[in-house]
């Protein structure tokens, strides 16, 4: 909520006028640029977790230091056997995972699209196995769901860690994914109008943040009038043909993780706040 903490921020300092810290910053870069000049005034350092935020900040005046992602700090990997035991699937077969996102406007518009591209998967390829992360917020009941595709809503991300391509809704489970370093296709759909206005107000060239930390389109997006069951169907389709393909969207997964990678993102965190104090 960085409407409410840039608000505390200003109350704190002009009460107090004691050093303020803001961990994991507001995407300033994505939209609402013009908060800028609030944090130049009110916040004494930034402490950011993508590592192009810090010269994105210091470009602007404001102090910031990149201290690498939390995830990391709470993720242990698993290995292929253990997921799949798990999870109750056949380690000797390949594993495509649905995420249709985590809020329910997301879920209506992605999960037909998602449903429909695995159905011509499989008809291609029968040895393929879905699963689909649930967020246990929505009722998953209201959607008829095919038996070949298992519903995983107690460790939604253990599905996504498992698998060999993954079709994603854009937002966290992009980041997730490429922590994990499962190769994915990024799909988002929204209303027309709420597109055309994001397209004026956001100005990032990407939509999955893999890709805008990437710097480039490594991982494929698929959005708005390209979201449909067929281009997510041949897209998934020749990455599965292609060993050389998923293996260079392995490696640039993995460039990725190193830039993202901290030392302990929060143990350095709670060091700069004191430092700063």
């Amino acid at each position: 909520y960085p409407g409410f903490n840039l608000r505390m921020a200003k109350k704190i300092k002009e009460k107090f006028d004691i050093p303020i810290t803001y961990y994991i910053s507001p995407q300033l870069w994505a939209w609402k640029e013009n908060r800028i000049t609030i944090i130049r005034k009110y916040i004494d350092q930034m402490l950011v977790i993508f590592p192009f935020e810090e010269e994105w900040y210091r470009e602007r005046e404001v102090k910031a230091k990149f201290v690498g992602h939390p995830i990391f700090d709470e993720w242990t990997p698993s290995s292929k056997e253990e997921l799949c035991k798990l999870l109750n699937l056949n380690v000797d077969n390949r594993i495509i995972t649905l995420y249709p996102g985590s809020r329910l406007q997301e879920v209506k518009k992605h999960l037909p699209i998602l449903i429909q591209a695995a159905a011509k998967l499989r008809n291609e390829d029968t040895s393929l196995q879905f699963i689909l992360g649930a967020t246990p917020q929505i009722d998953w009941t209201q959607w008829i769901l095919p038996d070949w595709i298992q519903v995983e809503s107690k460790y939604p991300q253990k599905a996504l860690e498992c698998a060999e391509l993954a079709l994603v809704a854009s937002g966290t489970a992009t980041l997730e994914a490429a922590v994990f370093g499962t190769p994915m296709i990024i799909i988002y759909k929204m209303a027309s109008i709420s597109w055309w206005i994001s397209r004026v107000l956001v100005s990032v060239p990407f939509a999955g943040m893999v890709n805008i930390i990437a710097g480039r389109e490594i991982m494929p997006e698929l959005l708005q009038e390209n979201a449909t069951p067929e281009k997510v169907f041949s897209t998934a389709s020749s990455i599965l043909k292609n060993p050389e393909k998923m293996e260079k969207m392995m490696a640039d997964l993995k460039n990725v993780q190193l830039k993202l990678k901290g030392d302990g993102a929060s143990n350095k965190a709670a060091t700069h706040i004191l430092e700063l104090n």
